[in-house]
């Protein structure tokens, strides 16, 4: 299993997805920080600011994953390591933790630059405590995010459905159904990831971020089942 993971995480280094997308999460979590206050004088809530750097970081983790797997479908990479570990359990399993690892470094580079933004602007606005407590919170949830989305690029087999895929439901379906009921949306991944992160509403009940991370691995393991099930039936060639 160790060289599988060694492979994995190779194949990750020497693709051209892992660091343009980490650095183009990096420059909008900035931007999005900053622009507001530099531009307009308009100075965002911190609370705003670190949840957004998390859902920008939970989302990027999702692609980043997807890509992966749907990509080394495509271009036969899965295939070159079942010749060396024919187990293909063994090789998903490395797919899904090198995204899972990834993830988390995503969320953790996103809280970093979030607090950082915060700092630069003089705003902090919270204890540390809450900050550190966001940070984690941001970190847990992108990894479980990366192996969500790895997981969806087994299951649709290819980058660009699954991309669009992700985004589509990041950024359209699930913020229309929070409109339609937020009862309902607390429990998909989004508010799943909300409730993680310790989004706090006076409107809507938000379970606390225990539940929010069961919620989301709850998810994740049963999308990385749904994988295994496709990965080890389905025919590669």
């Amino acid at each position: 299993m160790t060289h599988v993971l060694r492979a994995q995480a190779r194949i990750v280094a020497i693709t051209r997805i892992a660091v343009p997308g980490v650095l183009a999460m990096a420059a909008f979590v900035v931007l999005t920080g900053l622009a507001p206050a530099v531009l307009f004088g308009q100075h965002q809530d911190p609370h705003t600011v670190l949840e957004g750097g998390a859902t920008v970081a939970a989302v990027t983790a999702m692609l980043l994953g997807a890509l992966q797997t749907a990509g080394d479908l495509q271009n036969g990479m899965s295939r070159a390591l079942l010749l060396v570990e024919p187990r293909r359990l063994r090789v998903l399993g490395a797919q899904l933790l090198v995204s899972l690892a990834l993830g988390a470094g995503v969320g953790a580079a996103a809280a970093l630059l979030a607090g950082s933004t915060l700092a630069v602007l003089g705003r902090p606005g919270l204890p540390a405590a809450s900050i550190v407590a966001v940070g984690l919170g941001t970190a847990v949830a992108a990894s479980l995010c990366g192996l969500l989305g790895a997981a969806a690029g087994v299951l649709l087999r290819n980058a660009a459905l699954a991309a669009c895929v992700i985004v589509l439901w990041s950024y359209a379906a699930e913020p229309f159904l929070s409109t339609l009921s937020y009862s309902f949306y607390v429990y998909l991944p989004g508010g799943a990831r909300e409730s993680l992160v310790g989004h706090v509403s006076a409107h809507h009940y938000i379970p606390p971020p225990l539940a929010g991370g069961l919620i989301l691995a709850g998810y994740a393991c049963a999308a990385a089942l749904a994988a295994a099930l496709t990965f080890t039936r389905r025919d590669l060639a």
